[in-house]
């Protein structure tokens, strides 16, 4: 018994891994305070977009020796940018002018990676590399981080209105415009901070999966949010530390737990469940087809 708890603090015994613990799990709360606003939204395909699109400014940052997170910042956020100018200068819908933005984004960052492949690795990119983060990148995701929790800390109501019905946030005289930008820039930012930990492939599940499931288990927003980051952080916080006894990937590790807690959610769910839609849905049809008590009966 002795050996197997000591067996359980082994990864607590290497610097890299406590910092790759401690940076998923900050990684996964920002990710997850900011989940329920993209859920909500309908911004999953937008935060996949800006994902794929930083690449570019990645790589040119450290072709010049800029921190990547600035060059990832601007990239994403000239590409949201170009997304909404080509959205109010065409009759191209959303998701086609998306797919057009964030490819072609991608593809330059490709064509960069391949004039210049000593200076930044693929793999990276795609996947993430959390266990051999900088001591400069760490401090790139506690700035970007704070930031982004500092925002949503002053705006999260007016940002909840905004995305549950633009209209009214407008006739309560809210900008929002400026709403819409300040969205886009919290989602740019995060897809910045949580690429070091799982990579730009992974970094849509990070951004929807705490929140869809946070979704399933309240009905009540401020509920859903602290609970989308509590999942952000746990599953964060697990994967990064599983990943040391499986020896698999940090960033897949932590999108599959948190696939599984969804997965969890979807079945057992006690109001939008599986099973509870099964039951209510038993119940509907029991109670219509139940045949009427006469006056009698009543009686």
């Amino acid at each position: 018994m002795t050996e197997f708890l000591q067996s359980l603090t082994v990864p607590f015994q290497y610097d890299y891994m406590i910092r790759a613990i401690w940076v998923s799990a900050l990684v996964g709360g920002a990710c997850g305070f900011l989940s329920p606003f993209v859920t909500l939204k309908g911004w999953s395909l937008m935060g996949d977009a800006l994902s794929h699109a930083v690449v570019p400014g990645v790589v040119i940052a450290y072709i010049f020796g800029f921190p990547f997170a600035l060059g990832a910042f601007i990239a994403g956020l000239l590409a949201a940018g170009a997304m909404a100018f080509i959205r109010a200068q065409s009759r191209i819908r959303e998701d086609a002018t998306i797919g057009i933005v964030f490819t072609s984004f991608f593809a330059l960052g490709l064509v960069l990676i391949s004039l210049f492949p000593s200076g930044m690795d693929l793999k990276t990119i795609l996947y993430g590399n959390i266990l051999a983060i900088a001591d400069s990148d760490i401090l790139q995701v506690i700035g970007i981080s704070a930031a982004t929790l500092l925002v949503i800390a002053f705006k999260w109501r007016d940002l909840m209105l905004y995305c549950f019905d633009p209209n009214q946030a407008r006739s309560l005289g809210l900008r929002a415009n400026v709403l819409h930008i300040t969205l886009l820039a919290l989602l740019a930012a995060t897809c910045v901070a949580a690429l070091q930990a799982v990579g730009a492939i992974l970094v849509l599940a990070m951004l929807i999966t705490p929140g869809a499931t946070a979704y399933l288990l309240t009905d009540r927003f401020g509920t859903m949010m602290w609970l989308s980051a509590a999942l952000g952080v746990a599953t964060s916080l697990a994967g990064a530390y599983a990943s040391y006894y499986i020896n698999g990937a940090t960033g897949g590790c932590i999108v599959t737990l948190q696939t599984l807690v969804f997965l969890a959610a979807f079945v057992f769910a006690p109001k939008r469940g599986m099973l509870a839609s099964r039951r209510a849905m038993r119940t509907d049809v029991f109670e219509i087809n139940q045949p009427r008590m006469d006056a009698n009966e009543r009686q």
